[in-house]
Formats: C-alpha cells, sequence, structure tokens
C-alpha cells in the first residue's frame, strides 16, 4: 500500500517549493505576530478603550453628583418646613412650661408641710399638657432629667454632691436651647418618613432607596452623624452647623413661611448642597470597597486595580469634578427656571401643571447635557462603533482572523494546487505515470503513497507555523489576550481547512487525465473559495461596526473557508469543534472518491 521510493520521489519533486513555502509563510507569522504585538496597534486600542471608560466613569460620577445635589437640596427644603413646625410648636410650649415651672410652690412660703405638699399637686396637675410630637419629647426630655437628680446618700462629701447639682442643674431641658434640640431631632424623624415608600398594600414602609436618600440629605445638615470618616480621611473641614438660628430668629419675627421661600434661604440651602454632595460622593467613591465593586463591574473593558489607578480618581479629582459639573448644572437650571418663570407670569404657561412638565423636561435636557457621555453625545452608529473598537482585541483579530483565515493561507493553497496535480495528473499527462505502473508498483500503492505525501507535507507545514507562533507569542509576553491553546487549535483549523480543499484538489488530479483541467476545476475552486472568505471577512461581525460592509457577509455562505470558526476559538466556545469535523469529513471524502477514480479509470498509458 506505501511505497517509500515514490515518496522519495514525491519529495524531491516537490520538495524545494514546500520548504520555500514554509520559510514564507512561517516569515509573515512571525512578522504579524511581533509587529502587530509590539506596535502601536494595542495602544491606540486601549487609547480608544481607556477614553471610553473614563469618560463614561466621569459622565456617571456627574450624574451622581447631581443627584446628590438635588436630594440634599429637596430634602433640606422638607427640614426647613418640619424644624419650623415644630419649633413653633416648642417654643410656644417651652414659654408655657417655664411659665408653669416658674410657678413651682416654694417651702419657704409654707409653714405647714402638709399645705405645701398640697400646694405641690396642684401645681403639678397644671403642667402645660404636650400634645404635639415634640411636646411630647420636651416634656419627656425634663421628666427624665428630674429623675435623674443626684441623691446626697450617692456621694462621699457635700463637695462632691454640690459639684454633681451644678452639673445636673446645668442640663436642665427646659428652656429654648432645649426645645430646638428636641425640634431638631423630630424633624430629622419626620424627614427619615419622608422618604418612605408605598408597598403594595399601600403603608408607607421603610426602604433602601429612601434610607440612602435620607442619609444623603442627612450628610448635608449635619455630616458628623452620617459618615465623619469621610472628613479625617481625607483631610477635609468639617462643615458648619446647620443654619438654624435663622429660623428661629423668623419665627420671632413674624415673616418664617416668606423666609423659608426666600431667595437668601434658597441660596443658603443651594450653596451647602453643592459643597455637601462633592464631599459626599468623593468620599463614598474613594472607599476601598466601592473601589473594588466599580473595578469588578469594569472588568470587561479590561480595567484592573493598576489600570484604574491610573486614571487617578482620587479624592480631590472627583470632588473637583463633582463640584464644577453641580455649579454649571445649578446655575444654567437657574437660568431655565427663569425663563419658565417669565411664561407663567406671561400666561404662555397656563398652570402649575404645565410648569412642572416643563421643568422636568428641563431638568432631564440640563443633567444629558452637563453630564452626558462621550458615547451619548454621538450619533448611535458611531457611538456603537467606537464602543465596539474599544472593546475589541485587535491582536487576536489580525492574527486569528486576518492571517491564519487568509493571508496565512494563500501560499499554502497554491502549493497545494501545485502539488495535488503534480503528484497525480501532471505524471499521467507526462506520461511518466505509465512508467511507475509498468513496475510492479500498483494503483492503489501509487495514490495512497501520494495521499500521504500531500496530507504529511500540509501536517508538517503547519507543524512548523505552530512552532513560529509559540516562539513568536512567548516573545510577545503577557500583554496580548492571545494564548498558546488558541494558537495550536488555529494552526489546527488552518490545517483542516488545506485538508479539506487538497481533497478536493487531489479528487480531481485523479479525476482527470489532463493537468490543465485537474488545475482549472480543482486550484480554480480553492482560490475561489479563498478569494470569497477575503471578501467576506468584511462583512462578518470580526470586523467592526463603522467599516464592515453587511452585503458582503454573503460570500462566507459559498466557502467552506467559513467553517474555520476562528472567533469561536478565541473566545473559548465549543461551536468550532462540529466545524473541524465537517471540514475533516470533506477532505476524507476527496481523498476517498479520487482514489476510487484512479484505481478504476482507464489510463492513457
Amino acid at each position: 500500500m506505501f511505497s517509500k521510493a515514490l515518496f522519495k520521489q514525491s519529495c524531491k519533486a516537490n520538495g524545494t517549493m514546500w520548504a520555500i513555502i514554509t520559510f514564507a509563510v512561517c516569515f509573515m507569522l512571525a512578522c504579524v505576530m511581533l509587529i502587530s504585538g509590539n506596535g502601536n496597534i494595542g495602544e491606540t486600542k486601549n487609547a480608544i478603550q481607556d477614553t471610553i471608560v473614563t469618560k463614561e466613569i466621569d459622565a456617571l460620577l456627574e450624574k451622581q453628583a447631581i443627584s446628590f445635589y438635588s436630594t440634599q437640596t429637596e430634602g433640606m427644603i422638607q427640614f426647613d418646613n418640619y424644624f419650623v413646625q415644630d419649633a413653633s410648636d416648642a417654643l410656644v410650649y417651652d414659654g408655657k412650661f417655664n411659665y408653669w415651672l416658674n410657678a413651682m410652690p416654694k417651702s419657704s412660703d409654707y409653714s405647714d408641710l402638709n399645705q405645701y405638699q398640697q400646694a405641690m399637686a396642684a401645681w403639678q396637675g397644671q403642667m402645660p399638657t404636650p400634645e404635639t410630637l415634640v411636646e411630647q419629647l420636651y416634656a419627656k426630655n425634663y421628666s427624665d432629667w428630674t429623675k435623674n437628680q443626684p441623691v446626697r446618700e450617692n456621694y462621699d462629701s457635700d463637695e462632691t454632691y454640690n459639684k454633681a447639682l451644678v452639673s445636673w442643674s446645668s442640663s436642665n431641658p427646659a428652656n429654648q436651647k432645649g426645645a430646638l434640640n428636641v425640634s431638631f431631632l423630630v424633624a430629622t424623624s419626620q424627614l427619615k418618613e419622608y422618604y418612605y415608600e408605598e408597598n403594595e398594600a399601600g403603608e408607607k414602609v421603610e426602604t433602601t432607596a429612601g434610607t440612602e436618600r435620607f442619609g444623603t440629605t442627612m450628610f448635608a445638615i449635619k455630616p458628623d452623624m452620617v459618615s465623619p470618616e469621610i472628613f479625617t480621611d481625607n483631610n477635609e473641614k468639617m462643615f458648619d452647623d446647620y443654619d438654624v438660628t435663622s429660623l428661629v430668629m423668623h419665627i420671632s419675627a413674624g415673616d418664617v413661611n416668606a423666609y423659608l421661600t426666600s431667595e437668601e434661604r434658597n441660596d443658603y440651602r443651594a450653596d451647602r448642597a453643592e459643597t455637601a454632595s462633592s464631599v459626599f460622593l468623593a468620599g463614598q467613591v474613594t472607599k476601598p470597597d466601592m473601589v473594588n465593586t466599580i473595578i469588578e463591574a469594569l472588568s470587561n473593558y479590561g480595567v484592573d486595580e493598576e489600570k484604574y489607578a491610573s486614571f487617578n480618581y482620587n479624592y480631590q479629582t472627583v470632588r473637583h469634578m463633582s463640584m464644577t459639573s453641580t455649579i454649571s448644572y445649578r446655575n444654567r437650571l437657574t437660568y431655565e427656571v427663569g425663563l419658565l418663570d417669565e411664561k407663567l407670569a406671561n400666561g404662555e404657561i397656563k398652570n402649575q401643571e404645565e410648569y412642572k412638565v416643563a421643568y422636568a423636561k428641563i431638568n432631564e435636557e440640563l443633567i444629558g447635557d452637563v453630564a452626558g457621555s462621550l458615547l451619548s453625545s454621538l450619533p448611535s452608529d458611531v457611538s456603537d462603533a467606537l464602543k465596539e473598537v474599544g472593546t475589541l482585541d485587535l491582536y487576536s483579530l489580525i492574527v486569528g482572523s486576518i492571517f491564519y483565515k487568509l493571508a496565512g493561507l494563500l501560499l499554502p493553497i497554491i502549493y497545494m494546487i501545485m502539488a495535488s496535480n503534480n503528484l497525480i495528473s501532471g505524471q499521467v499527462d507526462s506520461g511518466s505515470m505509465a512508467y511507475v505502473l509498468s513496475t510492479s508498483t500498483k494503483r492503489k500503492t501509487v495514490v495512497f503513497t501520494q495521499a500521504v505525501y500531500l496530507i504529511g507535507s500540509l501536517l508538517a507545514m503547519f507543524g512548523l507555523t505552530t512552532i513560529t507562533g509559540c516562539v513568536c507569542l512567548a516573545i510577545v509576553g503577557q500583554e496580548v489576550q492571545l494564548t498558546y491553546g488558541h494558537l495550536i487549535l488555529l494552526n489546527v483549523g488552518a490545517f483542516l481547512v488545506l485538508f479539506a480543499l487538497s481533497g478536493l484538489c487531489f479528487l480531481t488530479s485523479c479525476w482527470f487525465d489532463r493537468s490543465k483541467r485537474s488545475m482549472a476545476v480543482g486550484g480554480g475552486l480553492s482560490i475561489f473559495a479563498l478569494v470569497a472568505a477575503m471578501l467576506g471577512l468584511f462583512g462578518s461581525q470580526v470586523i467592526p461596526s463603522v467599516v464592515r460592509l453587511d452585503a458582503l457577509n454573503n460570500f462566507n455562505f459559498v466557502t467552506i473557508i467559513t467553517l474555520f470558526d476562528s472567533i469561536s476559538i478565541i473566545n473559548g466556545t465549543t461551536v468550532f469543534i462540529w466545524k473541524f469535523v465537517i471540514l475533516f469529513a470533506l477532505g476524507l471524502l476527496g481523498y476517498i472518491i479520487g482514489s476510487t477514480r484512479f484505481v478504476k479509470k482507464d489510463l492513457p498509458l
């Protein structure tokens, strides 16, 4: 079945061509892998990707800063309303309560103990009844305070007792300060309930989102209660106490309602929210656990801890970015709201409902304008293309789809066409086959030996390209996503393509007696398959949409090279396996049919 002499003859006849083409393929592969691996291609891709990623992060941070600013501004308005109502009630009750306290009977005014006790009982029954929550809390604080009065028996000396008594007396909550402290606490509690949301049963319940909004607002009002570590960790100065003094002054003056909606109070809240939102966002975003969460979310874009650190999203950077976007948003919103107010005044906007709709639209447009991302600012086709390029593995595309499926197949196909023709039909056409068959060598031996040579030479060729590729990949290093496993499978796929096409050319070489007919049919179909694959590549999904010609994808349906699924190999899926099986089956079928035809046909000897 196998002839060593015939095999040596085939090696001698085609060896020089095989060596030259194999060297050329390995040389081209080395150039492609080394140049693209160490050139500017990866840097350009990374630059595009980094630009997209950083601009998207910037947009998200800016939107969040504006969201915090809006939440804090709205929350402080609600807090002020609650505080004013609570403080008004508390101050009125404080006046009544202190008037009652001052009317406390003195034991010195009574000579009889029973009379004094009766007077005290009557006095206690006259205590102002606390009705509202703030009044109840005010009264409770006083009750708790009285229960904590130092007892002489608990102290070693009169001196220590007197000190404790003085300290206790100074903490008397029954005063204006105590009333305001209670008002602050109650207003805080009411603000928390303000952020409750309705459940399916229609009940107001605490939610995670509501709790987050409450915490955001309270950071602007009382940051030391929410996240004091932001200030200590970042050398940030703690905010001054929230201004409730002005509210109290206007309560006393009787114009607090006008003051709540005044430009002065609005500016105060907006200025405080401006600073608080930027500090809060910067402090939250730069926490280690949040940084890890961000890196994990960006891992699909090739962002690791080192890459994220290079973006320089430190506390000061984020704070400045947040402050800038918030100031821009605030100033533009003020201008747009002024125009809306004019339209409402002159009748262009007929009612408050229309006003609210117009305001919401303007607010949405402003947020998109101020904090819009790079991709959102471009036409959808362009933004999709940029995003696609940014996430594309260009090195794998060049090596896997362009070289191994196109350029790397050209010379081997030329060799395969010429070699398959020389092995059978060329010898029949020249008459040398008559000499071979005149010996004891049988047709089956001839066709089997030539098939072994052709398959073996292709296998050796791609064995050397595999070695070349692995050496080049080792030189390139770990900066590319292509692995040794990918590279081996790519060479296997390229070999199977040549195996399938060589089966076709071997079939035509065995079928025709004339060399020109064999080369025309087998070689023509093989070249057509390669050209169709070249054209189809520019219409396939591996090419970025910005340069893709979808109509050319039709060529992928008329070439068996499409069965070489390099994308599946690089992506780590198993789709390529059944395609490899089809390629192997096609090649095997070609060799079997060709061999059968050669053995049975009449030769022009």
